[in-house]
């Protein structure tokens, strides 16, 4: 093609039709440049595709961390459920007047002292971040999403924060007493060990100390159901959003 070009502008100029000749090569030069223009709209529409299928994947990837998150917080809220339960139960204990301090003791022990911190397994909003493709989300679901991912951070420090207190006094009081397993299953066929730790002036000492780490670790846990709460209602909003994109 570039020589049959070549071919009739050296027609032109050697039949002295100078006129004809820079006409033709402006002609030339505006279609090089038409065919430029076409190469670079078709390059950029096929770059603005590739993006909206990468946005897609995001989207989809977003929608399925969510159904990770939600299941998450409801099998988290049905434990710290059962636990709130059973605290409930023990916290009756004390309107029983002039309770021997042992059988609260003997009650408190029956509470969870598995001190289990908050953490979502979701990655997808961080991975948006951590290379830049967040820039691909529409600004209102972009600043939505990473909103939640910040409460998300805080509501797992604050969990560990809170557990580490409640966990802290559960140490303190094993430095002394042992651990609660100790306590109330390793050494119950062990009457030397009983006499001891459940020594009559050493018992208020060691409620005290389980009381302070149960308080702190039921703390702990209604500071996360309500968290989850708020979650839950970004996400759907967040949802909401992605579903109407995914409908264009």
């Amino acid at each position: 093609m570039i020589k049959f070009f070549r071919k009739i502008r050296q027609n032109l100029l050697s039949e002295g039709k100078t006129g004809k000749y820079f006409k033709y090569a402006v002609g030339e030069i505006v279609l090089v440049v038409i065919g430029i223009l076409i190469a670079l709209q078709l390059n950029n529409l096929n770059d603005e595709r590739k993006t909206e299928n990468l946005r897609q994947v995001y989207y989809k990837q977003l929608l399925r961390d969510f159904e990770k998150d939600k299941n998450y917080i409801k099998e988290a809220s049905l434990s710290i459920d059962s636990n709130m339960v059973k605290y409930k139960t023990y916290k009756e204990t004390f309107n029983q007047p002039n309770l021997p301090t042992i059988q609260i003791i003997n009650n408190i022990s029956n509470l969870n002292w598995f001190f289990k911190n908050v953490q979502f397994k979701s990655n997808t909003i961080s991975t948006l971040e951590n290379t830049g493709d967040i820039k691909l989300i529409p600004p209102i679901i972009r600043e939505k999403l990473i909103s939640l991912e910040k409460y998300k951070e805080e509501t797992e420090n604050v969990s560990k924060y809170n557990n580490d207190r409640a966990s802290k006094a559960e140490f303190n009081a094993s430095q002394i007493y042992g651990s609660v397993d100790f306590i109330f299953k390793n050494i119950k066929n062990q009457p030397k060990l009983l006499e001891w730790v459940f020594e009559k002036n050493r018992q208020i000492e060691l409620l005290v100390a389980f009381e302070s780490s149960q308080n702190n670790k039921v703390d702990s846990e209604k500071g996360s159901l309500k968290r989850f709460k708020k979650i839950l209602s970004d996400i759907e909003e967040i949802e909401i959003l992605i579903n109407k994109e995914l409908k264009k």
